[in-house]
């Protein structure tokens, strides 16, 4: 039986994920090395799903692209010229990447003793025309009615 597939035929080939295991050698990200190779990001994503040797090489690009920073910041520790802020800002990205993590700072409003937070909620009237000033008032009075 002859099934034909939808959609147009795929342009993934197994040299592809070492040609993006190599561009991310040099510090790049997945979606960066892709765009270098000429993928859009959804299709690399795509392709980690469906291809597990495409993934793989993409998990040795991202140990490569770690390995790239953690040199540079070796280097930079030794003495060498560059931008340790820069490095710091890559280094943590590649960790956040590989291991699907962000940072999150959450912040928590109460109320005295742990209670609710009271809203007070101030309506300016000054700016409302005839017409709008006599559809407040009607709804403040049905407002007014309800026990």
């Amino acid at each position: 039986m002859n099934i034909k597939s939808r959609g147009r035929p795929t342009k993934y080939h197994p040299a592809v994920g070492e040609k993006i295991a190599a561009t991310m050698a040099e510090g790049l990200s997945l979606e960066a090395a892709a765009a270098a190779c000429g993928i859009g990001p959804r299709t690399a994503f795509t392709w980690q799903k469906t291809y597990d040797d495409f993934r793989q090489a993409v998990e040795v690009g991202r140990s490569l692209a770690l390995l790239f920073w953690e040199r540079r910041a070796i280097a930079l520790s030794g003495g060498e010229p560059g931008n340790g802020a820069l490095v710091a800002l890559a280094l943590k990205n590649r960790s956040r990447a590989a291991h699907g993590w962000r940072d999150v700072q959450g912040i928590e409003h109460s109320g005295p003793h742990d209670g609710q937070i009271e809203v007070q909620h101030t309506l300016r009237i000054d700016h409302l025309s005839d017409d709008d000033l006599l559809v407040l008032e009607r709804t403040l009075g049905r407002l007014k009615a309800i026990p």
